[in-house]
């Protein structure tokens, strides 16, 4: 529900809320997806993930709206194409937060964190290779499988 909720805010807050790739959950916003997709000069780089998962099972990259069927649960996302990346490696950036309080308000910030690196370095998506998920996600339980894993 994360998604739906910072979608209910970006419409409130636009300025506030433009620090997310914009989403859609589908099958509820199927109609919005196919509206914005229609035009081929539109063409844009979709992260499509299964509503349920975790652990990279089931995301893939698209570029062909068609791949995205009117019943799927799915959370599909605008592909941010150029990222922030070391030494030419996309990565993220897992800070472990508890909120306690929002009036005042009372944050707790674990102090280890994580980051995750791709294996492979990041060239913007085309049609060759939206394919390579160890380029454009940093998951372990996917990148864990490359070759170049350390």
């Amino acid at each position: 529900m994360l998604g739906r909720h910072l979608m209910r805010m970006l419409k409130l807050l636009p300025d506030e809320y433009d620090f997310f790739p914009f989403t859609y959950m589908m099958p509820h916003d199927y109609k919005d997806f196919i509206n914005e997709t229609s035009s081929k000069k539109n063409a844009r780089t979709f992260i499509v993930k299964p509503e349920d998962s975790c652990q990279g099972k089931g995301i893939f990259i698209t570029r062909n709206p068609d791949d995205i069927k009117p019943t799927d649960q799915l959370v599909v996302q605008k592909y941010i194409h150029k990222p922030h990346l070391i030494e030419g490696y996309k990565y993220d950036l897992r800070v472990y937060v508890l909120v306690v309080g929002i009036s005042p308000l009372r944050v707790y910030v674990y102090r280890d964190g994580l980051a995750r690196f791709a294996t492979h370095k990041y060239d913007k998506p085309s049609d060759k290779n939206t394919s390579d998920l160890f380029m454009h996600l940093t998951n372990y339980a996917i990148n864990k499988e490359s070759e170049a894993f350390v």
